[in-house]
């Protein structure tokens, strides 16, 4: 795949956020912001890549658990800063429920996810990890949304995961939702195969395939 953002300048960023410089971090994202890069491509190329590539460093252990977390961290703001300077007055009318299932504690992905869907013209309401599944299902009960996207990492949270969805479906049988995650890779994607209107989608681009076929602008 043809990268947009240049190789130095994930470079520099990777180095920055190892360094935990949160300026530098921010300096390098507002300048690709302003030269109008894609939120896909910030999201993929450099927030993604990074901190998979930083993931790899901690098994490795070249990197340490604060390290990490503190990468993690500066990540999660500048997700915040890219899906708001993304917002504009395209608001399609929907709304997008975004959780993970509980017992799931990275939540990075989920908030990509959201911040995706905010440049699509959707309302989303994010809930974040950990979320108990009583609590899940009430927010649906009360908001009604379009979607629901759960997020789940961990393969040994799958049966929690079904538990849910067949939870979700038992009240609202035609909620659309979808799953992101690590922990359905690898072919772990056919439980989903018992429940209609739940989507298995594994990266952005995904996602803006998914948002094109199912949920037109």
């Amino acid at each position: 795949m043809n990268k947009i953002i240049p190789e130095a300048v994930y470079l520099h960023y990777l180095n920055s956020l190892l360094d935990g410089d949160k300026k530098l971090c921010t300096q390098i994202v507002l300048n690709l912001i302003e030269q109008k890069v894609s939120i896909k491509a910030i999201y993929m190329e450099l927030f993604q890549r990074s901190m998979y590539r930083i993931g790899q460093m901690w098994e490795r252990e070249k990197c340490s658990v604060a390290g990490e977390h503190i990468a993690t961290k500066i990540t999660e703001a500048l997700i915040e800063l890219v899906s708001t300077s993304s917002l504009g007055d395209d608001d399609n009318g929907k709304l997008a429920l975004i959780t993970c299932v509980d017992k799931e504690y990275h939540e990075l992905g989920a908030r990509m996810v959201a911040g995706f869907l905010e440049a699509y013209g959707w309302r989303t309401i994010f809930i974040g990890s950990n979320t108990p599944q009583s609590d899940i299902i009430a927010i649906i009960r009360e908001k009604k949304p379009d979607l629901v996207g759960i997020s789940n990492s961990f393969y040994i949270n799958v049966i929690r995961l079904t538990k849910l969805i067949q939870s979700i479906k038992e009240e609202f049988p035609d909620q659309e939702i979808i799953i992101g995650g690590q922990a359905l890779a690898e072919g772990r994607a056919d439980e989903l195969s018992q429940f209609q209107n739940v989507h298995y989608i594994t990266c952005l681009n995904g996602l803006e395939k998914f948002l094109t076929e199912y949920h037109p602008a």
